[in-house]
């Protein structure tokens, strides 16, 4: 099994990749057959990846698609317990057709436990998409239209987390990593990915508009 430094290295990121418009991924997701009532495209990676940039563009590029966020679930130091959660109360009610209905982590007041704040209510729609660490997992990957994968380089995720979350959080940022590492190891949601966005490019690109996508397998 090969490393996580090494499935991260920014060498070979750069030699593989390449510009996509994100209209054009938006196509080639309405194209896609779907037997489900919306098409779900799960935009995951590890913590720092830039995930959520791809999601909010790629959103726009979908005709302004409803998103839901994982960091409304999720809580430190467990990267499986809130899981059931999110696929009860946000996947199932949306691949019926139905609203998703939930109440948001309350990451302001509770920000190291698992309180719940306000709810909110995420609309079925032909593009629905998933954003978050471990939004393609097993459990749901059979039901996911299109999985991409955003790759960036370790020291690069944890710089910009201490960074958005403060030197304090380093050590949280740490375990999350490992918890990361064993999670994927046994997943393998980044193998099976539609496609692998690097989230750190070295070509140029209008993150609004475009991906730069890794042509790796």
């Amino acid at each position: 099994m090969s490393s996580p430094q090494r499935e991260e290295s920014v060498e070979d990121c750069a030699v593989r990749e390449r510009v996509r418009a994100l209209a054009g991924l938006a196509e080639e997701i309405r194209a896609r057959p779907c037997a489900q009532a919306v098409r779900l495209v799960a935009v995951d990676g590890r913590g720092g990846a830039g995930k959520s940039t791809l999601a909010r563009a790629l959103a726009v590029a979908c005709g302004g698609a409803p998103v839901v966020r994982v960091d409304d679930f999720l809580y430190w130091r467990d990267i499986e317990g809130w899981w059931p959660r999110l696929e009860r109360e946000a996947v199932r009610p949306l691949l019926s057709g139905l609203p998703a209905r939930f109440r948001v982590r309350d990451w302001a007041n509770d920000p190291l436990g698992q309180g719940l704040g306000r709810w909110a209510m995420v609309p079925p729609a032909d593009v629905v998409i998933v954003e978050g660490i471990t939004s393609s997992r097993q459990a749901i990957s059979a039901d996911l239209t299109m999985a991409l994968w955003v790759q960036t380089p370790r020291g690069e995720r944890l710089r910009r987390a201490i960074d958005r979350d403060g030197p304090q959080r380093r050590s949280l940022w740490i375990e999350w990593m490992r918890l990361e590492d064993e999670f994927f190891a046994r997943d393998g949601a980044a193998e099976r990915a539609d496609h692998v966005v690097c989230g750190q490019p070295r070509i140029p690109c209008d993150l609004a508009t475009q991906a730069v996508l890794l042509d790796s397998r």
